[in-house]
């Protein structure tokens, strides 16, 4: 079993089979008690015997090695993982070391094959950056740049973009026979052609590919000027540069603005007489910066109308209206970080007179995310119609969580489910921060600490429920941590104790109460941006 072993003690922490998380949470894994730790600060995933550390989005941090990770991460043994309140060194399994060395081992070898076959005859190559600026013949760079800024101009469509791209490439070098445009499938990785010209041929016949200059371009992130590649004894030709008799390449890498690769450009022409020269390869690399802003503005331009399409669809799965009942009272508040995000609530009516309050947390706030708040939102509906016994209902709701892979993700969640002719209420808690419930006589207490489960979608566990009366003028409040974790400009948290604290002098009507909760935390975070989804639901039994 895979353990993380303290530097500066004797203590250590055996790791789940699966999830390990990290927090100051009493439900975490791992309990770091600091005030610089996050509630869920991070999570250690076992993906078949290799170990990944992901930090969950914390304030302060997470580091492995001294460097902060801003993305999943996997562990090697001896690493030295680092947050706020603990220093642990991570030592495997012996399975895992085995699966690790063996893809370290595949990963090498890989990629020594392929830089080893790149013999590729260069007559120049160079960087190319995002904002490069290059001494190219005024009159041809212009010409470039207004054909690149007309089309640019008209549509943010890649599939008109690209092509009217190779045209004016094509217009620019009049020896080039071939042109295309390869683009890196955003969610496989994978290479995928996007425009091809040919300026003799059919324009449906194959495409004259050379993996290896390719491969060359995207690893390297250098612009390639190859000339008479058929005949260079340096350079193995493939069965593509033999069949189509190609003499002289140029190959680009586009690179966003961060310099990542989003693709490549290539001309190619089988004229001996006209190969391309250094000043044709300066040109294309500004034609390539232009083409790079025009994929990045098609993107951001798809992605906000999918998340616009997103934030509907995620809505949708909210309660439109509050629920009308003459002895309760209610109030909700729901505020994503970015358009879509992984709070959830819902007010699920129930068999015998019941009513369900539910309150939830998906990990992290992407669009992923989003689609398992959804389908919490179905599955929590009907475990929670179909069962009677409430902690039941969250086994099931665990167990269905659990066997959809939920791409390791997982999900606080909080349900209370009141009996509406005894005002009974029972409260089962699967490793979300206890709700505050204030009594009438103004006493304020987190219930249900000692029955905080597991989160849902870790492990099959059963969960614990308590059932306590709810009195006339008691209000219970639902919150997750972009209440409790929010900052002020200075980096203090709003934490807990403030919760109570707003909850206790709050006004005694629940509509009130919720807004004077709400307010408090805006007015604590100023100006600081929101970095969590924020949700509120409180309700309270008439006097």
């Amino acid at each position: 079993m895979a353990v993380l072993r303290e530097v500066n003690g004797d203590r250590e922490y055996f790791l789940r089979e699966k999830v390990t998380v990290i927090g100051r949470e009493p439900a975490c894994d791992i309990v770091v008690g600091t005030r610089t730790t996050s509630g869920r600060h991070a999570l250690l995933l076992n993906s078949g015997g290799v170990y990944y550390v992901e930090d969950l989005n914390s304030v302060n941090g997470t580091y492995v090695n001294g460097q902060r990770i801003r993305q999943r991460r996997r562990l090697n043994p001896g690493d030295r993982l680092e947050i706020p309140g603990l220093v642990v060194t991570f030592q495997a399994d012996e399975l895992a070391d085995q699966a690790a060395a063996s893809q370290t081992i595949a990963q090498t070898v890989a990629e020594t094959r392929t830089i080893t076959s790149m013999r590729v005859p260069v007559l120049s190559s160079l960087d190319v950056a995002p904002d490069l600026r290059l001494a190219v013949k005024p009159e041809i760079k212009l010409r470039a740049i207004l054909e690149i800024s007309r089309d640019l101009g008209t549509t943010l469509d890649l599939r008109v973009v690209l092509p009217r791209i190779l045209e004016s490439l094509f217009a620019i070098f009049p020896q080039a026979d071939c042109g295309f445009v390869l683009l890196r499938d955003p969610k496989t990785g994978q290479l995928v052609p996007q425009a091809t010209k040919f300026r003799h041929e059919p324009q449906d016949r194959a495409v004259p590919l050379s993996s290896k200059i390719v491969n060359h371009a995207l690893l390297t992130g250098r612009a390639i000027l190859s000339a008479d590649v058929a005949s260079d004894d340096r350079f193995e030709p493939t069965q593509s540069i033999q069949q189509f008799q190609i003499h002289s390449i140029m190959c680009i890498p586009l690179l966003d603005q961060t310099g990542a690769c989003l693709g490549v450009i290539q001309i190619d022409t089988r004229d001996r007489r006209h190969q391309f020269q250094q000043e044709d390869l300066d040109l294309l690399v500004c034609v390539g910066t232009q083409a790079a802003r025009a994929v990045e503005l098609a993107r951001l331009h798809e992605e906000r109308r999918e998340l616009e399409a997103a934030t509907r669809i995620q809505h949708s799965f909210l309660p439109t209206e509050r629920p009308s009942y003459e002895k309760l009272h209610f109030f909700d508040y729901y505020s994503p970080a970015q358009h879509v995000g992984g709070d959830y609530y819902d007010y699920i009516p129930l068999p015998g007179n019941r009513l369900a309050i539910t309150l939830g947390d998906v990990s992290g706030k992407d669009v992923s995310a989003a689609l398992l708040m959804a389908r919490l939102s179905a599955a929590t509906r009907f475990c929670l119609a179909s069962e009677p016994s409430v902690p039941e209902a969250v086994r099931q709701l665990n167990a269905v969580l659990t066997r959809a892979g939920s791409d390791d993700r997982f999900v606080t969640l909080v349900v209370a489910v009141v009996e509406l002719d005894s005002f009974q209420l029972t409260l089962v808690n699967a490793g979300h921060m206890p709700p505050v419930r204030r009594r009438a006589g103004g006493g304020v207490e987190e219930l249900g600490e000692a029955i905080v489960g597991l989160p849902l979608a870790v492990m099959d566990k059963p969960y614990e429920q308590i059932v306590v009366p709810f009195e006339p003028g008691d209000t219970l409040v639902l919150y997750t941590d972009g209440v409790s974790e929010a900052r002020n400009p200075a980096g203090d948290l709003y934490g807990i104790d403030r919760v109570r604290g707003t909850v206790q002098r709050a006004a005694e009507e629940v509509q009130a109460l919720g807004e004077a909760l709400l307010h408090d935390v805006k007015r604590f975070a100023g100006e600081r941006p929101q970095s969590d989804d924020l949700t509120i639901v409180c309700f309270g039994r008439h006097r």
